[in-house]
């Protein structure tokens, strides 16, 4: 591929900035563009859960700033279709040489009686800010989704004073196929922040005072906030050239390059081939949105690299740590470690070789992990979805 005059970059999350900057800093000098429909530079989102909800001091916004390195930042831009060599926008037509699509995801919604949005949900820094003000001492706030961000949403409420509840059909994809005893001690953590459980409920309607669940009871609330995942923001892609799957998600090959020459994807609202696993994969974890967004860029440049991960992802909830490296299926084999120096993990084993391994209170051992996942042969195995 010929050296591109000129780059747009669809998407200022991390993905969007990562990519810019590994644009220039392999020496990229042609004109940059940042699309983003949000009205702020480039910030990170770990932090919104993390630690702006908890009222702790934090400066999300992503660095180095794009205008030090000379990349155009087009803020409150909508990207509304694609063509060869032209992103179409609010803003008008951005012509480029070669593209990087990084839309990311939007929040999933919860149903409400009258049809409008009653549950809040936390996407983005308003969200964030929104939320942490509405966290006040006694009010009663209710989680749908007992997933990572639930369970860390659910942290800065109780830090906050708030009645906390979380109701959810199970803990999430990141804890799938996990020993019964490990989710009883991750149970504990939510009985110990004063949290009420529910899980194997569903939430049918939201109202302004409260929720209907799955087996007909109602449960009340000041404050109800969905983190039941996301979708991706891919709909001004319908009709395109760019190959989406089913879900929405951009299909990618191995060098992440989409359907239309010139444009790779990167981030959370792509899927692409995995040699590792034997199937198509997408992650929606900070790693993967940087790690993919450096690949795409290198390769606009000339490189020839392929992408094929392991996956990690990491969680701090409840006082606690969640640490997970690699790809488990429901037939591998679990063993538990416990110590009181080490703290607790789970390894997950197929054929006598590591496929992944999950630490509580123990990032160390996840550290540990990775040489010997990496090592091991690429199972194709069932993998949890």
């Amino acid at each position: 591929m010929t050296r591109p005059d000129s780059v747009v970059v669809v998407g200022g999350g991390l993905a969007g900035h990562t990519a810019a900057v590994t644009l220039r800093s392999y020496g990229f000098q042609g004109r940059l563009t940042v699309i983003t429909q949000e009205s702020s530079d480039p910030y990170d989102r770990p932090p919104l859960s993390k630690q702006l909800l908890a009222r702790q001091p934090i400066q999300p916004t992503l660095s180095p700033h794009l205008a030090d390195l000379e990349i155009e930042l087009r803020t409150a831009t909508v990207a509304v279709g694609i063509r060869p060599r032209e992103i179409l926008t609010t803003a008008g037509g951005f012509p480029f040489d070669a593209a990087v699509l990084a839309p990311g995801l939007r929040a999933r919604r919860l149903p409400s009686g009258d049809g409008a949005p009653v549950a809040r949900v936390l996407r983005s820094l308003e969200d964030a800010v929104g939320l942490r003000t509405e966290f006040t001492a006694g009010r009663r706030v209710l989680i749908v989704g007992a997933g990572l961000i639930g369970a860390e949403v659910a942290t800065a409420a109780a830090a906050a004073g708030c009645r906390v509840s979380v109701i959810g059909p199970d803990f999430g994809p990141a804890l799938a196929a996990v020993p019964d005893s490990v989710l009883d001690e991750i149970r504990g953590w939510y009985d110990d922040c004063g949290i009420r459980l529910t899980t194997g409920l569903q939430v049918v309607e939201t109202s302004p005072t409260g929720v209907l669940l799955s087996d007909s009871s109602r449960r009340a609330a000041d404050l109800v906030v969905a983190a039941i995942g996301g979708t991706p923001a891919t709909t001004w892609l319908d009709g395109s050239p760019i190959g989406l799957d089913p879900a929405g998600f951009i299909t990618a090959d191995d060098h992440l390059r989409t359907g239309l020459p010139g444009v790779y994807a990167a981030g959370d609202a792509i899927a692409w081939p995995s040699a590792r696993y034997g199937c198509a994969m997408h992650l929606e974890h900070w790693q993967h949105a940087a790690d993919s967004a450096q690949i795409a860029a290198r390769n606009i440049l000339g490189a020839d690299e392929s992408y094929d991960p392991l996956p990690y992802f990491w969680s701090h909830q409840l006082g606690h740590s969640l640490h997970y490296i690699g790809r488990h299926g429901r037939a591998d084999t679990a063993e538990i470690r416990t110590d009181t120096r080490s703290g607790r993990a789970v390894t997950w084993t197929r054929g006598g070789r590591p496929t992944a391994v999950l630490a509580l209170d123990a990032p160390h051992l996840v550290r540990r992990a990775r040489a010997a996942l990496q090592a091991a042969d690429r199972p194709e195995i069932g993998v949890v979805q």
